[in-house]
């Protein structure tokens, strides 16, 4: 089994151009290494999450779409059923008011939070699978007032580590927006993988600045004293 990334730009680093506050931002997409041991690294083991999104097989009585304020930590703030079906595509979006508010769609049903706590910089596209299951998110782009760019689609198949693509804002606050898509549970066992065992997330989150961008702020600051002595 193996697990597929394609993104805009086949593994290269494409720019976006999006709508972050008032300003614009350039934005860009890549395929993203180390799994979820890199990004709990870069996240404070998730407590910098904002937000997170996800749709999954779940179980009878049990919910298949979600919104938390931190991935995995507690409870979701709301869930939902989206109708399921095995190896059927079903239409997706989520959509960000670039204030608080995250809407969640999926094959219909909506979900909603308006309490979201403070910006972020990054979205991560996160997908999961178990054996004789796969997830495909197909057909993705992101919209905002001024661009609508294609991210192509994200996969994985058996049971393999978690994979993840990037949007990143170059360490600035990313502004209203719109992702749409399709996903594709299916699995060939008899019953589908239990609860998050085969699912997918659109993680908002912050990260820990590198020491590289830190050199880079306190560069900034130090030629912004010295203009205004």
């Amino acid at each position: 089994m193996s697990t597929q990334i394609r993104s805009c730009a086949a593994g290269a680093i494409a720019a976006l151009v999006l709508s972050s506050g008032s300003a614009f931002a350039a934005l860009s997409v890549s395929a993203f290494a180390g799994g979820d041991s890199a990004f709990l690294g870069l996240t404070n083991n998730g407590a910098m999450e904002r937000a997170v999104t996800e749709g999954r097989t779940g179980t009878p009585g049990n919910w298949q779409m979600g919104i938390w304020s931190q991935g995995g930590v507690g409870s979701p703030v709301t869930t939902g059923n989206f109708g399921l079906v095995n190896g059927t595509a079903q239409a997706f979006s989520i959509s960000y008011d670039g204030v608080s508010t995250l809407s969640y769609t999926a094959n219909g049903t909506i979900r909603s939070w308006n309490a979201m706590a403070g910006t972020f910089t990054d979205i991560f596209i996160r997908v999961r699978s178990a054996a004789n299951s796969t997830v495909l998110l197909s057909g993705m782009s992101i919209v905002s007032g001024i661009e609508n760019v294609n991210l192509g689609s994200l996969s994985s198949t058996g049971a393999v580590a978690a994979d993840y693509l990037r949007v990143q804002n170059d360490g600035n606050a990313i502004g209203a927006f719109t992702i749409s898509g399709n996903h594709t549970l299916s699995w060939s066992s008899a019953n589908p993988p239990n609860g998050s065992n085969l699912a997918y997330q659109f993680k908002f989150t912050n990260t820990i600045p590198t020491p590289g961008s830190l050199a880079i702020i306190g560069l900034g600051g130090l030629i912004a004293g010295r203009r205004r002595r």
